[in-house]
């Protein structure tokens, strides 16, 4: 690695500005062994390390085809505009890599068929304008890529242009020659490098689990987990299942479309069963907003309803076997859309969970590390993760991966220069009478300081909602709120307006890349731990404690530990950023925990007084003066 690696290798000619690193280099060897002698690697990499370059370089150098799965889709563009080409050029050669998306991505050639007569599933005018907007690129698209589009069609539109997964008739499609999905998965297995997201591996994953020689991705030798701390999530939602009302919805207009396409009579009773037993289902639990955990107080009425839901799903499978191959496939949809709804019912499970949400009911479950054992570790696929922020011993224990090479590099930034840590004392607890005044009372006032420039992460929705009411008046900036526009155009006027202040919630504490002036301040308004009524983090505790574990210490605190890194490390993304981070929690200096989330930060200066916030902007704008 060093020959690429090093100060005089070939990223040095490749790559305009290449600094020679250690930790990359570093990185990169230990994923070149790991590839070689085929064994697992968890890998910790600080920010600035150039994880990307470190693994692709040694994968591609293999000559193994290596899936890297990202948890976000900015990673994905990154790596194929800007880190794929620059590999390839330091290895003076092209590089044959696709990115692979889930079929509901693609237009469906059969869909497509008889488009002008769909008549009935234009729902709403919205659908028929954007059909008249898709027109052209209908039929002149070479892959069919919803990504190609310029423009967000209706959800109720693309449901029935696109493929899906349910709705794919695969190999026994009479269109499957010209199939854009099918194509796109062509082209992957001639791949040597194939880039897809968490979600569609362990869709994959979970497809060869349940059934006989189905598959999503080609045969690979190795997969690269980025943002791997965010693997558990990703394969607890993907070894679990749900039954939504648009689920059962999209179901029968695919009823109707097949039989109105056959010539066929309707089940119009088997189909309005299925439909009431789905609203009564759904909406006996249905919370409003967030998850609500189903208990064992709720599994008479759960059952009541949910078994007439299966019963009526089941009838319509019925109905609709021996119709032919359409037929035969709506007719397993319907019964596996039957088995998930009894997989709800398992309350009494301590393995899973079940829970309801708006429109939705959904199980999952608790420990994922048995099912990641069985059907990835012990495979001969080798599995590199790598992040930021991982904790390899928590994150091995998490998923089950036992056997597995360790590495922590720090970040090779200087953050004693380059940032301050600012814990005020005077900030009460989260639950004291006047917070959110006390809190916006800080926020305006480190704003001021750091003229702008700011982006303020809340711990929820009412967090945001309280501290933007209170704060934004006060504050003679441009101020943006997570909700108020898509979130990359925030992201693209926040860059643009240096002065700018951005109030955002869960989804930007990663996966955020702002260098230069713009984010000079980071506001964090409490410890991140995990609400504590979610129905899934609670099924976990109780099992830890239940095999005579400490869940705080086990789980709660070091996901909390990993959640505040990943928030830190939207201030520092390069060697000439300079910033504060300012962590609102009392509970930092109250509590003996606080010293593990002080301990796992940056080794960056941390201070109480206001004062020293002022002194380290006056600093930067002297010394840029």
């Amino acid at each position: 690695m060093d020959a690429f690696f090093g100060p005089a290798g070939r990223l040095s000619g490749a790559l305009a500005g290449f600094e020679p690193r250690p930790e990359q280099e570093a990185l990169a060897n230990e994923v070149a062994d790991a590839l070689e002698s085929r064994d697992h690697l968890v890998a910790e990499a600080g920010t600035g390390t150039g994880k990307s370059l470190a693994y692709l370089v040694p994968a591609l150098v293999s000559g193994q085809r290596v899936v890297v799965a990202t948890a976000t889709k900015a990673l994905q563009e990154q790596l194929l505009t800007k880190d794929v080409p620059a590999a390839a050029k330091a290895l003076g050669r092209p590089v044959r890599v696709v990115v692979l998306t889930g079929r509901q991505n693609y237009l469906c050639r059969k869909s497509l068929q008889g488009v002008d007569q769909l008549g009935g599933l234009f729902r709403t005018a919205e659908d028929a304008a954007d059909f008249e907007r898709l027109r052209d690129w209908i039929e002149t698209t070479d892959t069919g890529d919803r990504a190609e589009l310029e423009f967000e069609p209706s959800n109720t539109l693309w449901a029935e242009l696109s493929v899906g997964a349910e709705r794919c008739a695969g190999r026994r499609c009479p269109l499957v020659r010209s199939c854009f999905a099918e194509k796109a998965r062509e082209r992957a297995g001639e791949a040597e490098l194939v880039i897809v997201n968490h979600a569609l591996y362990f869709a994959d994953l979970a497809l060869r689990t349940r059934s006989d020689g189905a598959a999503v991705l080609p045969e690979h030798d190795a997969v690269v987990f980025d943002e791997a701390h965010r693997l558990e999530d990703a394969a607890a939602a993907w070894f679990g299942g749900r039954i939504s009302l648009a689920r059962l919805r999209q179901l029968e207009r695919d009823v109707e479309r097949f039989c109105r396409e056959e010539s066929r009579t309707p089940p119009s009773r088997p189909l309005a069963e299925v439909d009431r037993a789905g609203e009564r289902l759904i909406g006996a639990f249905d919370p409003g907003s967030g998850r609500r955990r189903l208990t064992a107080a709720d599994q008479a009425e759960l059952e009541e309803h949910g078994l007439v839901l299966a019963a009526a799903l089941e009838a319509l499978a019925a109905v609709l076997a021996g119709t032919g191959e359409d037929g035969d496939a709506l007719a397993k949809r319907s019964l596996v859309a039957a088995e998930d709804v009894e997989s709800c019912l398992a309350l009494d499970d301590p393995d899973r969970v079940s829970w309801a949400e708006p429109g939705t009911v959904a199980w999952a479950p608790v420990d994922v590390s048995g099912l990641l054992r069985e059907s990835l570790w012990e495979s001969e696929t080798t599995a590199i993760l790598v992040s930021a922020t991982l904790d390899p011993r928590f994150v091995r224990r998490r998923l089950g991966l036992d056997d597995a090479r360790e590495l922590v590099l720090a970040s090779p930034f200087d953050y004693r220069d380059q940032a301050l840590v600012y814990v005020p004392t005077r900030v009460p607890e989260p639950r004291s009478p006047g917070y959110y005044d006390r809190l916006a009372d800080e926020i305006v006032a480190l704003c001021r300081h750091s003229a702008g420039r700011a982006l303020v992460l809340t711990s929820s929705y009412r967090a945001l909602d309280e501290l933007v009411a209170r704060a934004a008046p006060r504050l003679h900036f441009p101020v943006f709120k997570q909700g108020d526009a898509p979130r990359e155009r925030l992201l693209e006027r926040f860059r643009e307006d240096v002065d700018s202040i951005l109030f955002a919630t869960s989804t930007f504490w990663q996966g955020v890349d702002i260098q230069g002036q713009s984010l000079s301040l980071l506001v964090i308004d409490k410890l991140p731990f995990a609400a504590p009524g979610d129905p899934l983090v609670e099924a976990r505790c109780e099992r830890i404690t239940r095999e005579g574990g400490d869940w705080f210490a086990e789980y709660a605190l070091p996901a909390a530990v990993l959640q505040l890194r990943q928030g830190f490390g939207r201030l520092i993304r390069g060697h000439g950023d300079e910033g504060v981070v300012a962590i609102l929690d009392p509970r930092l200096r109250s509590r003996a925990y606080g010293r593990r989330f002080l301990e796992a930060l940056p080794p960056a200066p941390v201070v109480a007084e206001l004062e020293s916030v002022a002194d380290f902007f006056g600093t930067q704008a002297r010394a840029t003066a």
